[in-house]
Protein backbone atom coordinates (compact mmCIF):
# COMPACT_ATOMS: atom_id res chain seq x y z
CA UNK A 1 0.00 0.00 0.00
CA UNK A 2 1.55 3.31 -1.74
CA UNK A 3 0.94 6.37 1.11
CA UNK A 4 0.59 9.76 -1.04
CA UNK A 5 1.03 13.19 0.04
CA UNK A 6 0.13 15.23 -2.94
CA UNK A 7 1.44 19.19 -2.26
CA UNK A 8 -0.07 22.07 -3.98
CA UNK A 9 -2.34 19.26 -5.16
CA UNK A 10 -4.76 20.99 -7.65
CA UNK A 11 -7.14 18.63 -8.76
CA UNK A 12 -5.28 15.69 -8.26
CA UNK A 13 -2.92 14.55 -11.16
CA UNK A 14 -0.68 12.17 -9.19
CA UNK A 15 -3.41 10.37 -7.84
CA UNK A 16 -5.56 10.03 -11.38
CA UNK A 17 -2.48 8.51 -12.56
CA UNK A 18 -1.79 6.04 -9.74
CA UNK A 19 -5.50 5.20 -10.17
CA UNK A 20 -5.19 4.18 -13.58
CA UNK A 21 -1.94 2.44 -12.97
CA UNK A 22 -3.91 0.14 -10.49
CA UNK A 23 -1.48 0.63 -7.73
CA UNK A 24 -2.61 -0.46 -4.22
CA UNK A 25 -3.02 3.39 -2.44
CA UNK A 26 -4.01 5.34 -0.13
CA UNK A 27 -3.93 9.31 -0.05
CA UNK A 28 -2.23 10.00 3.31
CA UNK A 29 -3.07 13.60 2.97
CA UNK A 30 -3.84 16.27 0.19
CA UNK A 31 -2.25 20.03 0.27
CA UNK A 32 -4.41 22.51 -1.44
CA UNK A 33 -4.85 26.21 -0.16
CA UNK A 34 -7.75 26.91 -3.77
CA UNK A 35 -10.70 26.24 -2.22
CA UNK A 36 -11.93 25.18 -5.76
CA UNK A 37 -9.80 23.08 -6.66
CA UNK A 38 -10.43 21.64 -3.12
CA UNK A 39 -13.82 20.77 -4.46
CA UNK A 40 -12.93 19.64 -7.72
CA UNK A 41 -10.82 17.15 -5.82
CA UNK A 42 -13.33 15.99 -3.44
CA UNK A 43 -15.70 15.39 -6.39
CA UNK A 44 -13.01 13.76 -8.34
CA UNK A 45 -11.66 11.13 -5.41
CA UNK A 46 -14.74 11.08 -3.09
CA UNK A 47 -12.58 12.95 -0.43
CA UNK A 48 -13.79 15.58 2.30
CA UNK A 49 -10.65 17.54 2.80
CA UNK A 50 -10.36 20.88 3.31
CA UNK A 51 -8.45 23.53 1.84
CA UNK A 52 -4.99 23.79 3.85
CA UNK A 53 -1.82 26.35 3.72
CA UNK A 54 1.52 24.45 2.95
CA UNK A 55 3.15 27.25 5.03
CA UNK A 56 0.89 25.51 8.07
CA UNK A 57 1.25 22.07 7.50
CA UNK A 58 3.08 19.66 9.86
CA UNK A 59 1.83 16.22 10.42
CA UNK A 60 3.21 12.68 11.97
CA UNK A 61 2.23 10.44 9.14
CA UNK A 62 3.73 7.98 7.27
CA UNK A 63 4.33 8.77 3.55
CA UNK A 64 5.87 7.28 1.01
CA UNK A 65 5.43 9.30 -2.27
CA UNK A 66 5.23 12.76 -2.40
CA UNK A 67 4.39 15.02 -5.76
CA UNK A 68 4.58 18.39 -5.84
CA UNK A 69 3.69 20.72 -8.43
CA UNK A 70 4.85 24.15 -6.26
CA UNK A 71 3.43 27.69 -8.14
CA UNK A 72 5.11 28.05 -10.90
CA UNK A 73 3.94 31.63 -11.98
CA UNK A 74 7.39 33.16 -10.44
CA UNK A 75 9.25 30.74 -12.97
CA UNK A 76 7.36 31.15 -15.87
CA UNK A 77 7.82 33.12 -19.02
CA UNK A 78 4.41 34.38 -18.89
CA UNK A 79 5.03 35.71 -15.11
CA UNK A 80 6.60 38.82 -13.79
CA UNK A 81 9.69 36.85 -13.55
CA UNK A 82 9.71 37.29 -9.70
CA UNK A 83 11.48 34.36 -9.04
CA UNK A 84 11.54 31.74 -5.87
CA UNK A 85 14.32 32.85 -3.93
CA UNK A 86 13.86 31.29 -0.48
CA UNK A 87 12.60 33.92 1.52
CA UNK A 88 11.25 35.63 -0.98
CA UNK A 89 7.96 35.62 -0.10
CA UNK A 90 6.57 34.98 -3.39
CA UNK A 91 4.70 32.04 -4.74
CA UNK A 92 6.99 30.30 -6.29
CA UNK A 93 9.09 30.28 -3.08
CA UNK A 94 6.49 27.95 -1.61
CA UNK A 95 9.07 25.35 -3.29
CA UNK A 96 11.33 25.30 0.13
CA UNK A 97 8.41 24.31 2.22
CA UNK A 98 8.21 21.07 0.23
CA UNK A 99 11.80 20.47 1.33
CA UNK A 100 10.88 21.33 5.00
CA UNK A 101 7.83 18.02 4.69
CA UNK A 102 10.73 16.40 2.88
CA UNK A 103 12.64 16.35 6.23
CA UNK A 104 9.76 15.44 8.21
CA UNK A 105 8.21 12.29 6.82
CA UNK A 106 10.86 11.18 4.81
CA UNK A 107 9.22 9.14 2.28
CA UNK A 108 10.51 7.02 -0.46
CA UNK A 109 10.45 8.64 -3.71
CA UNK A 110 9.15 12.67 -4.20
CA UNK A 111 7.96 14.07 -7.93
CA UNK A 112 8.48 18.15 -8.76
CA UNK A 113 6.98 19.04 -11.55
CA UNK A 114 7.53 22.86 -13.07
CA UNK A 115 7.88 24.72 -15.82
CA UNK A 116 10.71 24.63 -18.00
CA UNK A 117 11.79 27.97 -17.85
CA UNK A 118 13.25 26.75 -14.29
CA UNK A 119 16.35 26.02 -15.81
CA UNK A 120 16.80 29.07 -17.45
CA UNK A 121 19.74 31.41 -15.67
CA UNK A 122 17.82 33.64 -13.98
CA UNK A 123 16.32 30.65 -12.07
CA UNK A 124 18.46 27.45 -12.32
CA UNK A 125 19.74 28.45 -9.12
CA UNK A 126 17.06 27.89 -7.38
CA UNK A 127 16.59 24.09 -8.80
CA UNK A 128 19.85 23.81 -8.31
CA UNK A 129 19.70 24.38 -4.69
CA UNK A 130 16.54 22.26 -4.53
CA UNK A 131 18.64 19.14 -5.85
CA UNK A 132 21.86 19.51 -3.60
CA UNK A 133 18.94 19.48 -0.45
CA UNK A 134 17.81 16.61 -1.44
CA UNK A 135 21.01 15.03 -1.80
CA UNK A 136 22.04 16.39 1.87
CA UNK A 137 18.18 14.73 2.92
CA UNK A 138 19.81 11.28 1.35
CA UNK A 139 18.03 11.47 -1.95
CA UNK A 140 19.62 10.84 -5.76
CA UNK A 141 17.83 13.23 -8.21
CA UNK A 142 16.91 12.37 -11.93
CA UNK A 143 15.50 15.10 -13.98
CA UNK A 144 14.56 15.50 -17.69
CA UNK A 145 12.20 18.28 -19.29
CA UNK A 146 9.43 16.20 -21.31
CA UNK A 147 6.33 17.45 -23.12
CA UNK A 148 2.64 16.20 -23.71
CA UNK A 149 2.95 15.81 -26.91
CA UNK A 150 5.21 12.84 -26.65
CA UNK A 151 3.28 10.95 -24.16
CA UNK A 152 0.11 10.38 -26.30
CA UNK A 153 -1.49 14.20 -25.75
CA UNK A 154 -2.04 16.62 -28.39
CA UNK A 155 -0.56 19.59 -26.65
CA UNK A 156 2.82 21.26 -26.85
CA UNK A 157 3.74 21.34 -23.23
CA UNK A 158 7.60 21.35 -21.88
CA UNK A 159 7.61 20.55 -18.13
CA UNK A 160 10.84 19.80 -16.02
CA UNK A 161 10.17 16.69 -13.82
CA UNK A 162 12.50 16.06 -10.78
CA UNK A 163 12.81 12.24 -9.25
CA UNK A 164 14.32 11.97 -6.18
CA UNK A 165 14.42 8.93 -4.37
CA UNK A 166 15.86 7.87 -1.31
CA UNK A 167 18.92 6.44 -0.69
CA UNK A 168 18.29 3.10 1.06
CA UNK A 169 15.79 2.46 -1.93
CA UNK A 170 17.05 -0.14 -4.18
CA UNK A 171 17.10 -0.10 -8.25
CA UNK A 172 17.31 2.76 -10.85
CA UNK A 173 15.06 5.20 -12.47
CA UNK A 174 15.12 6.10 -16.52
CA UNK A 175 12.39 8.78 -17.99
CA UNK A 176 10.13 7.07 -20.47
CA UNK A 177 10.89 7.19 -24.47
CA UNK A 178 8.94 9.28 -26.38
CA UNK A 179 6.03 8.13 -28.30
CA UNK A 180 5.07 8.49 -31.79
CA UNK A 181 1.63 11.36 -31.72
CA UNK A 182 -1.24 9.77 -33.31
CA UNK A 183 -3.93 12.57 -32.27
CA UNK A 184 -4.10 16.20 -33.13
CA UNK A 185 -6.17 18.73 -31.58
CA UNK A 186 -9.87 18.01 -33.23
CA UNK A 187 -9.37 14.57 -31.77
CA UNK A 188 -10.24 16.11 -28.66
CA UNK A 189 -12.83 17.84 -29.43
CA UNK A 190 -16.58 17.84 -28.39
CA UNK A 191 -19.14 16.86 -31.05
CA UNK A 192 -21.99 19.56 -30.21
CA UNK A 193 -20.58 22.86 -28.30
CA UNK A 194 -22.79 25.94 -27.68
CA UNK A 195 -22.69 28.96 -30.02
CA UNK A 196 -21.49 31.06 -26.40
CA UNK A 197 -17.83 29.66 -27.52
CA UNK A 198 -17.58 30.96 -31.15
CA UNK A 199 -15.62 34.16 -31.95
CA UNK A 200 -18.25 36.28 -33.32
CA UNK A 201 -15.79 38.86 -35.17
CA UNK A 202 -13.06 36.16 -36.19
CA UNK A 203 -14.05 37.53 -39.95
CA UNK A 204 -10.72 37.54 -41.60
CA UNK A 205 -8.19 34.86 -41.46
CA UNK A 206 -5.17 36.28 -43.40
CA UNK A 207 -2.34 38.31 -42.25
CA UNK A 208 -3.32 41.18 -40.67
CA UNK A 209 -6.40 40.16 -40.05
CA UNK A 210 -8.39 39.55 -36.39
CA UNK A 211 -6.72 36.13 -35.91
CA UNK A 212 -3.32 34.48 -36.48
CA UNK A 213 -4.04 30.85 -37.50
CA UNK A 214 -1.32 28.65 -36.56
CA UNK A 215 -0.65 25.37 -38.33
CA UNK A 216 1.47 23.57 -36.17
CA UNK A 217 2.74 22.90 -32.75
CA UNK A 218 4.95 26.11 -32.45
CA UNK A 219 3.83 30.12 -32.16
CA UNK A 220 6.36 31.72 -34.15
CA UNK A 221 6.72 35.37 -33.32
CA UNK A 222 2.98 36.36 -32.25
CA UNK A 223 2.49 37.00 -28.77
CA UNK A 224 -0.84 38.04 -28.52
CA UNK A 225 -2.48 35.03 -26.70
CA UNK A 226 -6.07 36.52 -27.30
CA UNK A 227 -5.77 36.57 -31.71
CA UNK A 228 -3.78 33.16 -31.78
CA UNK A 229 -5.96 30.05 -33.29
CA UNK A 230 -4.71 26.38 -33.51
CA UNK A 231 -5.86 24.84 -36.87
CA UNK A 232 -7.79 21.19 -35.66
CA UNK A 233 -4.88 19.07 -37.42
CA UNK A 234 -2.34 21.34 -35.14
CA UNK A 235 -1.12 20.44 -31.79
CA UNK A 236 -2.53 22.99 -28.89
CA UNK A 237 -0.60 25.27 -27.19
CA UNK A 238 0.31 24.79 -23.69
CA UNK A 239 -2.66 25.04 -21.37
CA UNK A 240 -2.36 28.20 -18.92
CA UNK A 241 -4.98 29.44 -16.05
CA UNK A 242 -6.83 31.60 -18.89
CA UNK A 243 -7.19 34.37 -16.59
CA UNK A 244 -9.85 36.10 -18.59
CA UNK A 245 -9.79 38.83 -21.29
CA UNK A 246 -10.48 35.95 -23.68
CA UNK A 247 -7.29 33.99 -22.87
CA UNK A 248 -8.83 30.37 -23.83
CA UNK A 249 -7.32 28.66 -26.26
CA UNK A 250 -9.06 28.76 -29.81
CA UNK A 251 -9.76 26.23 -32.84
CA UNK A 252 -9.95 27.67 -36.43
CA UNK A 253 -12.77 25.07 -37.82
CA UNK A 254 -13.86 24.24 -41.10
CA UNK A 255 -15.77 27.26 -42.94
CA UNK A 256 -13.57 29.40 -41.52
CA UNK A 257 -15.04 29.63 -37.72
CA UNK A 258 -12.83 30.17 -34.40
CA UNK A 259 -13.97 29.38 -31.62
CA UNK A 260 -12.56 28.63 -28.16
CA UNK A 261 -11.55 25.63 -26.66
CA UNK A 262 -14.60 24.94 -23.73
CA UNK A 263 -13.49 23.86 -20.72
CA UNK A 264 -14.13 19.80 -20.99
CA UNK A 265 -11.59 20.22 -23.67
CA UNK A 266 -9.16 21.65 -21.75
CA UNK A 267 -9.58 18.97 -18.92
CA UNK A 268 -9.04 16.57 -21.75
CA UNK A 269 -5.89 18.33 -23.15
CA UNK A 270 -4.44 17.49 -19.61
CA UNK A 271 -5.53 13.78 -20.00
CA UNK A 272 -8.12 13.53 -17.23
CA UNK A 273 -11.60 11.49 -18.33
CA UNK A 274 -14.94 13.05 -19.08
CA UNK A 275 -16.49 11.29 -16.25
CA UNK A 276 -13.76 12.96 -14.09
CA UNK A 277 -14.76 16.51 -15.16
CA UNK A 278 -18.60 16.01 -14.93
CA UNK A 279 -17.72 15.50 -11.64
CA UNK A 280 -15.59 18.77 -11.00
CA UNK A 281 -18.40 20.80 -13.39
CA UNK A 282 -21.31 20.12 -10.97
CA UNK A 283 -18.87 22.08 -8.08
CA UNK A 284 -17.67 24.64 -10.01
CA UNK A 285 -17.97 27.13 -12.55
CA UNK A 286 -16.29 27.15 -16.72
CA UNK A 287 -13.73 29.95 -15.12
CA UNK A 288 -12.34 27.91 -12.27
CA UNK A 289 -12.51 24.40 -14.93
CA UNK A 290 -10.48 26.72 -17.05
CA UNK A 291 -8.26 27.96 -14.38
CA UNK A 292 -7.69 24.13 -12.94
CA UNK A 293 -6.87 22.79 -15.93
CA UNK A 294 -3.99 24.92 -16.32
CA UNK A 295 -2.27 24.51 -13.42
CA UNK A 296 -2.84 20.75 -13.31
CA UNK A 297 0.30 18.36 -14.32
CA UNK A 298 -1.05 16.05 -17.64
CA UNK A 299 -2.40 12.65 -16.17
CA UNK A 300 -0.36 10.87 -19.05
CA UNK A 301 3.38 11.99 -18.57
CA UNK A 302 2.53 10.92 -14.83
CA UNK A 303 1.40 8.13 -15.73
CA UNK A 304 4.60 6.93 -17.73
CA UNK A 305 7.22 8.30 -15.44
CA UNK A 306 5.33 6.70 -12.04
CA UNK A 307 5.05 3.09 -14.51
CA UNK A 308 9.47 3.25 -14.38
CA UNK A 309 9.48 3.75 -10.99
CA UNK A 310 11.75 1.21 -9.37
CA UNK A 311 8.86 -1.67 -8.03
CA UNK A 312 10.53 -1.08 -4.52
CA UNK A 313 9.42 2.77 -3.76
CA UNK A 314 5.78 1.80 -4.78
Amino acid sequence: MTRILELFGGIGACTKAIERLGIEHEIADYVEIDKYAVKSFNALHDTNYEPQDIRDWSKDIPVDFIMHGSPCQDFSIAGKQAGGDEGSGTRSSLLYETLRIVEETRPKVVLWENVKNLLSAKHKPNWERYCKRMEELGYRNYAKVLNAKDYGIPQNRERIYTISIRNDMPGDFKFPEPEPLTKRLKNVLEDSVDEKYYIKDATSLTAGGNFDVINGGAVGKMHDISRRAYHEDAIAPAMHTCGGGNQEPKVKLPGARIRKLTPKECWRLMGFDDSDFDKAQKVNSNTQLYKQAGNSIVVNVLEKIIANLPKEVL
